[in-house]
Formats: structure tokens, sequence, C-alpha cells
């Protein structure tokens, strides 16, 4: 092959090379993590445990190219709640005392949370009172107690949800603030065990 040949050929070579990275570009780069997801191995984002229980955590990464998987984190629980739950490196929270607790994933500069319920394994059931009420808006406030099975208070103890926001809110000693007219379902939980009651605002 003359010089002039073998210099034609290595130009076309270094072409086709060009052609290939470029059209390479991108293939061999991993995506990107965009969000954490954090729930425990049943896919519980909220997962609620009792004292003594512990749950097993997992950060779920979603990337840039769509794809979901498993990721390794560094774990942590949120300033206040280390009372409440304790977490090891490897995501498994221990519940300690009654309480919630937002349990901390970080990755690749990517943080996700969860808030786990820590109840009572003593509670096997739950009284509200007082028990469907009709009251005027004007009333504002109508404060709700719990009791357990053996008659003990644990309005501070369970958690409380109202069914419908814009009818009443209710905060986590059983106070409800009326936001307007309509009926909404106050309920008080403890892990699997509940109760609920009607309030009508009107």
């Amino acid at each position: 092959m003359s010089n002039r040949g073998r210099s034609n050929w290595v130009k076309y070579l270094a072409g086709f090379l060009t052609l290939l990275l470029a059209g390479c570009n991108g293939f061999f780069t991993s995506p990107n993590l965009t969000t954490i997801t954090v729930e425990d191995s049943n896919g519980n984002t909220t997962p609620s445990i009792n004292v003594g229980q512990t749950d097993q955590m997992v950060a779920v990464g979603t990337f840039d190219d769509g794809s979901r998987q498993n990721v390794s984190a560094t774990w942590s629980i949120t300033t206040g709640n280390n009372s409440v739950a304790t977490i090891s490196a490897t995501g498994l929270v221990k519940a300690v005392a009654l309480g919630t607790a937002t349990v901390m994933a970080a990755s690749s500069g990517i943080t996700g949370t969860a808030s786990v319920t820590v109840c009572s394994n003593t509670i096997t059931a739950i009284t509200i009172s007082p028990t469907d009420q009709t009251i005027s808006q004007s009333a504002n406030t109508l404060q709700y107690t719990a009791k357990d099975q053996a008659g003990n208070n644990i309005t501070d103890v369970v958690t409380w949800t109202s069914s419908s926001t814009s009818v009443a809110q209710i905060s986590g000693t059983g106070l409800a603030t009326f936001e307007g007219t309509g009926t909404t379902t106050i309920t008080a939980n403890s892990c699997t065990v509940s109760a609920s009651t009607q309030l009508t605002v009107d």
C-alpha cells in the first residue's frame, strides 16, 4: 500500500471512530438520581409500628431516564425525634417511645423523608367522645377525648385526622377547629386500632 493510500485509510478510520464515539455519547453515561422515596419493606410511606418493634426502611431512587431502583443512602432521624425512634446505618428503624419520627435518607445530594408513627402495643380498643355532633360554625372549636379499653385517657397518644379539612382541622391533642360547613369524619388511630365519629358543622 502506498503512503498516500495508507494516509487515506488512517483518515477514514479516524473519521469512523469519531462517528462511532459520537453515536455512543451518553450510552455509557449513568442516569442521574432525581428524587428519593422513603418507604418500608412493605411499600408503606407512612408506616406505623408499636413500641419495641422494628421496621426496615428502603430508599427508592427515581432517575432522569425514568427508571426506579433501591439506592444506598445515609440514614438519620430528624433532630428532636430521636427519643421516639432510632435508625441504623442500614435503615432499620426501632420504635422507642410514643410519637412520630421523620426518617431521612440522603444519597448523591438528594434527600427523601418518611413519617413513622410509634404506637402503644397495649391499646386494643379506642373510644372517642363526644360522638356524632352537629354544631354551629360559630362555636369555632370542639375538644375530643380518646380513651383505651381500660378507660385510660390516650388523647395525646393517638393520631387524630379529619377526613375533610375544609370542614374542620384537628390538632394532635384532639382539638377540632371549624373551617366551614359540612360533615367530616374525625378519627383517632393507634397503629391497627382506630375509632371514628361524625362531625357536622352548620
